[in-house]
């Protein structure tokens, strides 16, 4: 940060800014208890909770929600004033869990709104090739819906202390911010967003959800332990006192979010900046694939798309895209760089920059008529050319200062102040630091001139410091379902970024939809039988690491253990796959499991789950290294565009399933879009 009248004094406050993100406050775990040091004293705390390994809960539900996220916690909501009973399980709070928990800045795609520029139907024609799209379909529907929804449990999501009135983002009429396109209303900023997770969680109390928190589910159960079979519950246990939980369901729902540190295992170091809730490890994923589910685009593991989580805060470096769009920035002697729209034509204000170019649907469309890839207005695209030949020197600076004043505050009031990695780690703390967007500025990363323009102006971070396979920014993997959002297995379904519907919006609109579904299923559905071998057997792999503990021969920690784990992927799931390479993780990772994953211990709650996500990460991790042996075997197949692959766990062995292109609208599916959609809806109201 620098005050723009002053660009080569910045030492001061950045060391004020460091001193506070150092904070007073360690953590440490000494000895057989979980040792607590607060604020560099002695003073340590035996484990607060009294253990109960031994009792077992039991609780009887219709509709079983797994991940209180925001996908999760809207389908508790949904399912609750259907008139079902639903239980919503969760190992965090559920008020503030998840990706969205601190908070979200904008909501995308509302084609459903009056006034939209296109429809729902035409948007999907335009981004027919970008995958399983009957999913993005049913979350694009409904998410205009799901926005109002949401103002009706108490979200503030309109400007009525008409505190933009007159400026370009607000639309006078509806009194909304229109976020990166004023001219159509297809994206809009949350003017309450940092309040979305406590209005989800008031909700699912008014409606009468069952909540259960600091719960880790550990299994599905299937009728009669059959794999494939119909879902009859889960297993899980608590993260307080360690008892064992079993969850009697007709019908499961997952929204546990995506598979992530997969190839990173410093979390000290990549929390900030990475893109997803670092706690989110694939057990959804995981669980499903273990009960017969099929997977999709886990053949993609090891990206090479930029985003490195070794990167800089998130948002809190000075950058023009995504949550800071459109950002004025300078060089480092105070020289504006231009701005150019999708044609290449130079743009001579700061607000031309959210207004379509010409022939162009709205900023942020899938494809533009005679246009190239890129989506909306960035930085002028031969900045590294000018750069390199001295006309902008580095570093650059984010000019919020020189920016119109509607247009400052609702960069760093609206969007940085809502989003969930920006409201308290860097808006909050750069306020009380003294930061003022008014005559400060902040320093964007230095990098290679090439990787200024290379992922469209996201200044985040050099992003070939560290290998791409450690980006995790692509095929974090996704359980396949249908157009009820449901999976192959009967009764399960999914929400959010466990089906491949990442985003806010999306998590909301496909967590009512697939509760709708799941409502309906169950009021057709019988009660089946849960196994009580698959039960004993899930019993004994969830406390084999406390019954460990003190052992001998038990010295390996959770974090050894997930350090080794990751380190299979770095080398076997990197840049460069071949079958040999692969199979060979899957041999490294077997004798990691057999071996010192048996020499794991637990000595409370908290480390019993910790080592279990080692679990999730062994089984994640296989799917990865499978599926990317899938790819390699059916190449043929993938490089002709004629279908899509999937996964799926038959027993000891790995299936390979194809299935033609847009499958979704043939056979016994309606060939439009809009049909299929409205042949479940109907059946709901």
């Amino acid at each position: 940060m620098i005050n723009k009248t002053q660009l080569n004094d910045y030492g001061n406050m950045t060391s004020r800014i460091l001193g506070v993100i150092a904070g007073e406050n360690t953590f440490c775990e000494t000895g057989k208890r979980m040792d607590f040091q607060r604020n560099r004293g002695n003073e340590f705390y035996e484990w607060p909770y009294p253990v109960k390994y031994d009792k077992t809960t039991h609780v009887y539900t219709d509709v079983l929600v797994i991940g209180g996220g925001l996908a999760g916690a809207s389908a508790g909501i949904r399912a609750a004033k259907r008139g079902v009973k639903v239980a919503v399980c969760d190992k965090a709070p559920i008020k503030k869990s998840g990706c969205g928990g601190a908070g979200m800045d904008h909501w995308n795609t509302v084609l459903e709104c009056p006034g939209s520029p296109i429809t729902t139907e035409e948007n999907i024609e335009r981004s027919k090739d970008t995958g399983l799209n009957h999913r993005n379909y049913i979350a694009e529907k409904g998410t205009w819906d799901a926005l109002l929804e949401l103002e009706k449990l108490g979200l503030n999501i309109r400007d009525d202390l008409d505190e933009f009135k007159g400026a370009a983002t607000r639309d006078e009429e509806s009194k909304l911010l229109k976020a990166y396109d004023y001219r159509e209303m297809v994206s809009v900023k949350l003017h309450g967003g940092n309040y979305i997770k406590p209005v989800l969680y008031e909700g699912l109390i008014d409606y009468g959800a069952e909540l259960y928190e600091r719960i880790m589910v550990t299994s599905l159960l299937t009728n009669h332990g059959k794999q494939g079979a119909d879902v009859v519950g889960a297993t899980g246990f608590s993260l307080e006192t360690g008892e064992f939980y079993v969850f009697h369901a007709k019908a499961v729902i997952i929204s546990t979010g995506y598979a992530c540190s997969m190839w990173i295992y410093n979390m000290e170091i990549t929390g900030n900046s990475y893109r997803w809730d670092p706690n989110e490890i694939g057990e959804g994923l995981a669980m499903a694939w273990m009960a017969g589910a099929d997977v999709y685009n886990m053949h993609k593991a090891g990206s090479t798309k930029g985003n490195t989580p070794f990167a800089w805060p998130r948002f809190g470096v000075g950058n023009p895209a995504n949550t800071w769009f459109p950002c004025s920035m300078v060089d480092n002697n105070g020289k504006e760089i231009p701005w150019e729209d999708i044609q290449g034509n130079i743009l001579k204000n700061v607000h031309d920059r959210n207004y379509p170019a010409k022939g162009q649907p709205y900023i942020g469309s899938k494809k533009s008529d005679n246009m190239p890839g890129i989506d909306q207005a960035n930085l002028i695209h031969n900045l590294a050319e000018k750069i390199r030949d001295g006309e902008y020197e580095l570093p650059f600076w984010a000019d919020l200062a020189g920016m119109p004043e509607d247009e400052r505050r609702s960069i760093w009031g609206v969007m940085i102040g809502n989003e969930g990695k920006s409201r308290f780690t860097l808006y909050d703390l750069y306020t009380r630091s003294g930061f003022d967007p008014e005559k400060d500025m902040l320093m964007a990363p230095i990098e290679l001139p090439e990787n200024y323009m290379k992922f469209g102006a996201w200044f985040h971070g050099e992003p070939d410091v560290v290998k791409p396979w450690r980006t995790e920014n692509g095929g974090q993997g996704e359980i396949a379902c249908d157009w009820k959002l449901m999976t192959n297995v009967p009764g399960l379904f999914v929400a959010g970024a466990s089906g491949g519907l990442e985003g806010c919006s999306f998590a909301v609109s496909s967590g009512f939809y697939a509760a709708d579904r799941a409502a309906d299923y169950v009021k057709d559905a019988n009660e089946g039988a849960v196994s009580e071998k698959q039960l004993a057997a899930e019993k004994q792999r969830v406390y084999a690491p406390v019954k460990r503990n003190g052992r001998k021969e038990a010295y390996i920690s959770w974090k050894e253990l997930w350090g080794g784990i990751c380190r299979v992927m770095q080398q076997c799931c990197g840049e460069y796959k071949t079958i040999p390479i692969l199979k060979q993780g899957l041999v490294w990772l077997d004798s990691i499991k057999n071996t010192e994953g048996q020499m794991t211990y637990a000595r409370n709650p908290h480390e019993l789950a910790r080592v279990l996500e080692c679990d999730t990460r062994f089984t994640v991790a296989s799917i990865f290294l499978n599926a990317c042996i899938s790819k390699i075997e059916n190449e043929e197949f993938m490089m002709s565009g004629d279908g899509y692959l999937f996964n799926r766990l038959d027993g000891d062995k790995i299936l390979t399933i194809k299935k033609e292109k847009e499958y979704w609208l043939k056979g016994q599916n309606a060939p439009s879009y809009k049909e299929n959609y409205l042949r479940y809806q109907k059946r709901s109201e």
